[in-house]
């Protein structure tokens, strides 16, 4: 289904294709779409996209099992020693700028940056301010 450690085709950021897909069961949309499109595409899912997507689902009250079988399908990308390096350099190079991104989103954009990996969001606003992170729409119709 998807992609990487990322395999890769790229890492979910938030406003996220994981949660789209949640969403989309049963009803598809752009996610489902994208995922059609790139059947052979890898996505690895940043551990604090994880941590994000658990976390709504324990407020929305969704059952465990459901939420881990759903999420079974996905490689985790865990931080390695280059990604904190890498945090905090984005975080100093963002703050001299005055164009900080949320610290969940750096985590996000670091990892993606690590791996030169695309980030799958819709959120590309916040995540242009990250120079030299190639970001990938999936809710725009591939040509």
């Amino acid at each position: 289904m998807t992609g990487v450690l990322r395999n890769v085709h790229g890492l979910p950021g938030r406003h996220n294709l994981l949660v789209d897909l949640w969403l989309e069961r049963g009803r598809p949309g752009d996610a489902i779409r994208f995922v059609s499109q790139n059947s052979g595409a890898v996505v690895g899912l940043p551990w604090m996209a994880k941590a994000e997507f658990l976390r709504g689902a324990v407020i929305a009250g969704h059952m465990h099992d459901e939420v881990q079988t759903f999420l079974d399908v996905f490689i985790v990308v865990w931080p390695t020693e280059e990604t904190l390096r890498r945090y905090a350099t984005l975080y100093g190079e963002l703050r001299k700028t005055n164009k900080q991104i949320g610290p969940n989103d750096l985590w996000i954009a670091a990892a993606a940056l690590e791996r030169d990996l695309p980030l799958l969001t819709r959120n590309a606003g916040e995540f242009s301010r990250v120079q030299g992170l190639t970001l990938m729409d999936y809710s725009s119709p591939k040509s």
